[in-house]
């Protein structure tokens, strides 16, 4: 199922969809659609704080290799040794900023969901954040799962819904 064929319900967003949303790629406007619609409250989007600190940190790197030129390696030394950095950079915060105030998605705690995510990890053989992500839309009843990640294919109680591609771009 793409997200074009998603019209109510709820969704779980993976870090990957709004980091499209946010870029130009061929998956852009497809992601782009599905954040108004949970603006617009057609649908109701959850997250939790992993996918805002992935988006964060990413954002971060990104604007790092634009701005210095540096590989993420790179980048977060440089920042250990210089984090006066974080001061002068916006994009990271603008960015993160807007995905908590502006499209009315619910951050999720997940506090009580770490034996769950150890079990999921092993279970699916997903990275903790995945792992914790899945626990996440499983815990809350969430009937979608957005993700372009292949991972998840391998969790069976996720239901997924994927960006479509714009050939254009």
């Amino acid at each position: 199922m793409n997200f074009s064929e998603l019209e109510e319900g709820s969704v779980f967003l993976d870090t990957n969809i709004l980091l499209y949303a946010y870029t130009i790629t061929r998956f852009s406007s497809s992601c782009e659609t599905l954040l108004e619609k949970v603006q617009t409250k057609d649908i109701t989007g959850y997250i939790n704080s992993t996918v805002v600190d992935e988006l964060f940190h990413k954002a971060l790197l990104t604007q790092m290799y634009m701005e210095k030129h540096l590989s993420p390696r790179k980048a977060i030394a440089y920042i250990k040794k210089h984090p006066d950095v974080l001061t002068d950079i916006s994009t990271p915060y603008v960015m993160t900023r807007e995905v908590l105030e502006q499209y009315n998605l619910i951050v999720l705690d997940t506090s009580d969901l770490l034996s769950d995510t150890l079990q999921i990890s092993q279970q699916y053989g997903l990275l903790f954040s995945d792992a914790l992500h899945a626990a996440s839309a499983r815990k809350h009843d969430i009937d979608y799962f957005a993700t372009n990640d292949q991972d998840f294919n391998r969790v069976e109680f996720l239901t997924l819904v994927r960006p479509s591609a714009d050939a254009t771009v």
